[in-house]
């Protein structure tokens, strides 16, 4: 320091020592906080290496917003932590075509649970950790139990059969009570009136273009429908409605199989079959899904509306026939979907779409409560990407043409938040509710996060309309009418730095105004 600089500090600590000294313990505790910040970083750091973090493993996934080190201390808010639908996250997406190849292995863990053992007429607390021996293996995990060997129950947590899975994704619901359903704050719903719960198949021939929509539907006060709509060329649409009760036996909440009226939905271990004995209308379908293209079940409730939607059957085939006073609609091979709807939908109008090819599937959607406002995805939805292992994304489209490739293990590629739906070439289209309606001839749906992006493009070549579900007359989406549309979808983007295209024959729905 120079001469001035050194008098000018002596003149400061003489002339005003208890501010220095404030301003040196200022200084002072400045620095060493920045070395504790310091020293905490590299402790994460170090932390973040460590492979018995969670018993092993490279990668550790935690549902959103838990700090990793509240699992490495095991603290108190990491006693009940679990992931929602882990069996679908490691065996659909982590060893799905998106991770296939860079993902070794995934084992599912839990560690350091809290359990109460009952110990000759004393209940004793512990810890309890659990595993899948042959994955803990694979993954090389700290805690895999030397010459452990999986046990049935292992198995078909990994690979349930398709009763068991369907009876988990596809079993109805108990219509919440009055208060449940209540808005934020406000008073309780009046009743369950709205309340509504169906199944939903449709299928294709892709070469004829004939098709046809099945509607399983339980409504409040065990009142019940089974709603159809055949189209086959040259051949008026039928539109068969039969009223149905709901008995007390009919409705399971633990399994996929269901009753309504003449109409029968039961699984077993090659598929659903759905079955319909009616003079006015006969059906019998088998459906076999195809593994690993399921969507998991979600449900949104905002003020008082309820929205639940899951998808057990995003890709499958049908054989069998559906018939009506005007004739037989004959499926062998067929494209097939299903999913399974819940929740009070009087006043809700959605954007929906689906198809499916060798190559993959996707389906899109977004629900519109009553109020306007949408209850996930943001402004327009979301659209779900499947593909499938080792099949080559070369533009192939229904029907396959080898039953090897019909049997190809799929699984979740994408969940990309929808930037934009577009109708375009809007046309005189179907009547819905005494009037004539405008449909759409095309639809564009782009997609896009980080790197992903997808457009999605449906040529629309028939539409049906008709009154939204629950409307009534006078109420204000009766002014709205419902269109069901058919088309051929072309899918092309990329997704984990790989190219997709493939086009496949494809169903929509959306709601339009006067």
């Amino acid at each position: 320091m120079t001469p001035a600089a050194w008098l000018v500090a002596r003149r400061a600590l003489v002339d005003r020592p208890w501010r220095s000294a404030l301003l040196l313990l200022g200084y002072g505790t400045g620095v060493a906080i920045m070395i504790v910040l310091l020293s905490v970083g590299d402790a994460l750091l170090d932390e973040a290496r460590d492979r018995n973090l969670v018993a092993g493993g490279d990668v550790v996934v935690l549902p959103e917003g838990v700090d990793p080190a509240v699992i490495k201390v095991n603290g108190v808010t990491g006693l009940f932590l679990t992931i929602p639908n882990a069996r679908y996250i490691v065996r659909d997406l982590l060893d799905g075509p998106r991770f296939h190849a860079i993902v070794a292995a995934a084992a599912p863990q839990l560690s350091d649970r809290l359990i109460y053992v009952r110990v000759r007429g004393r209940v004793v607390a512990a810890t309890a950790s659990a595993g899948i021996p042959s994955l803990d293996r694979a993954a090389r995990a700290a805690r895999a139990v030397a010459g452990g060997v999986d046990s049935p129950a292992d198995r078909a947590w990994l690979d349930p059969p398709l009763p068991e899975l369907a009876g988990r994704l596809d079993h109805f619901h108990e219509p919440p009570a009055a208060g449940e359903m209540a808005p934020a704050g406000g008073p309780p719903s009046p009743d369950r009136a709205g309340w509504a719960e169906w199944d939903y198949f449709n299928v294709i021939d892709p070469r004829s273009h004939a098709y046809a929509y099945l509607t399983l539907l339980a409504g409040a006060n065990g009142k019940g429908a089974i709603i159809a709509r055949i189209r086959r060329p040259g051949v008026p649409l039928q539109d068969v409605v039969l009223p149905a009760r709901i008995g007390p036996a009919d409705i399971s909440t633990v399994s996929a199989d269901q009753r309504v009226g003449p109409a029968r939905v039961r699984v077993g271990a090659e598929g659903y079959r759905v079955t319909v004995r009616d003079p006015r209308l006969r059906v019998d379908l088998r459906i076999r899904p195809d593994r690993g293209f399921t969507l998991p079940p979600t449900e949104v409730r905002v003020d008082g509306a309820i929205s639940g939607y899951v998808v057990p059957i995003v890709r499958g085939r049908a054989d069998g026939a559906i018939t009506t006073a005007a004739g037989t609609l004959v499926l062998k091979n067929a494209p097939a979907y299903h999913d399974h709807n819940w929740g009070t939908w009087r006043g809700v109008t959605w954007e929906w779409g689906e198809a499916a090819s060798t190559s993959g599937a996707y389906v899109y959607g977004n629900v519109h409560l009553p109020r306007g406002e949408a209850s996930e995805g943001g402004q327009f939805g979301t659209l779900f990407v499947w593909g499938a292992h080792g099949v080559a994304p070369a533009r192939p489209a229904f029907p396959a043409p080898s039953g090897a490739e019909q049997t190809e293990r799929g699984g979740l590629m994408a969940a990309l938040p929808i930037t934009r739906i577009t109708y375009t070439g809007w046309h005189p289209g179907p009547a819905a509710g005494g009037r004539r309606v405008r449909a759409p001839a095309q639809i564009m749906v782009r997609a896009a996060s980080g790197p992903d992006s997808v457009l999605l493009t449906i040529r629309v070549w028939d539409a049906l309309g008709s009154r939204p579900l629950g409307a009534q007359a006078g109420a204000a989406e009766a002014a709205q009418a419902f269109l069901q549309l058919r088309g051929d979808a072309d899918l092309q983007g990329t997704i984990g730095g790989r190219a997709i295209a493939w086009q496949g024959p494809a169903a929509s729905e959306t709601f339009v105004g006067p």
